[in-house]
């Protein structure tokens, strides 16, 4: 390794590559520094990066006033990488289109939007509106997947009522019956058991999938508290979960919309089944109750 005399010393004379060449696995030493890109250049590549639209205006630092080490301001993203070029990091933002991008992204799918370079844009962003409406809006999802869960809970409380009380009624009237009927009646209480299991099996699904969004919510929670007081990652983070917010919001949506259809059922009992119980009415049926909303009764209507 070359060396140069400081202040009577031998001190060791660091020798970059260029990083463009390195991806290629040649080792060109370089003789430019862009600090934008925090990345060194032998000239061919610093010429081409100066003819590049997205970096033309990058002032170029010569190879004797280049840094010795990499700017420790972009190191605060280094494992930020791209996710369609997982050996790229993410530097750049597309306010357009809301893309977190790379260099090989840009020029990979010849983006024609103006970019902004994300350690530019992102100063000051735990501070910034649309942070705080985004923080705002996970809370409200939170709140709405609470809500949604306990009325669930009502319900199913409210379907195991109408089951004991069905079939309180079914026995209650099965004893005023003929033995000829025991066989009716073990058959509508059959039923009745299968509609409640059939029931409770939609409201598992659907507490599943609520359970399933709170996670994913109270992930992207720790997500971005991990972030606060970091900016850059603060930014990435938020763009990185827009989606997943939105998504979860339309899924608690669909399983409220679901828990409005989900059936009940109670039993009505056949006032004539003493004397026409062969009929095809049996002794009663068990079918679903009109829906009066979210929220029914204690007796499963």
């Amino acid at each position: 390794m070359a060396s140069m005399e400081v202040a009577g010393k031998t001190a060791p004379k660091v020798i970059h590559n260029c990083d463009l060449c390195a991806k290629g696995d040649e080792n060109i030493p370089a003789e430019t520094y862009c600090p934008v890109c925090d990345e060194y250049l032998c000239t061919p590549c610093a010429t081409t990066h100066q003819r590049s639209r997205l970096s033309r205006n990058h002032k170029l630092v010569d190879k004797k006033s280049m840094p010795r080490r990499r700017s420790e301001k972009d190191q605060e993203y280094v494992s930020q990488y791209c996710k369609d070029h997982p050996r790229e990091l993410v530097k750049y933002y597309c306010p357009t289109h809301g893309d977190l991008l790379c260099g090989d992204c840009i020029v990979t799918n010849n983006h024609t939007c103006k970019m902004e370079v994300i350690a530019n844009v992102s100063k000051g962003y735990g501070n910034s509106t649309e942070f705080k409406q985004h923080e705002q809006k996970l809370k409200m999802i939170t709140d709405k997947i609470s809500k949604t869960k306990h009325e669930i809970d009502i319900k199913a409380v409210s379907i195991d009522e109408s089951k004991k009380n069905s079939v309180k009624q079914v026995r209650t009237f099965q004893a005023e019956l003929i033995n000829a009927i025991n066989k009716l009646s073990d058959e509508i209480i059959t039923d009745i058991e299968c509609k409640a299991q059939a029931t409770h099996a939609i409201l598992s699904n659907l507490k599943t999938t609520s359970k399933t969004g709170e996670l994913e919510v109270y992930s992207v929670t720790n997500v971005i508290e991990n972030c606060k007081g970091n900016d850059v990652l603060l930014f990435i983070a938020i763009h990185r979960t827009k989606e997943i917010g939105t998504t979860v919001s339309n899924k608690i949506d669909e399983v409220k919309d679901a828990l409005e259809s989900v059936p009940q059922y109670k039993f009505t009992k056949n006032a004539e089944a003493k004397t026409h119980f062969k009929t095809s009415s049996g002794i009663g049926n068990y079918k679903q109750a009109l829906q009066s909303g979210a929220h029914t009764d204690t007796h499963g209507k």
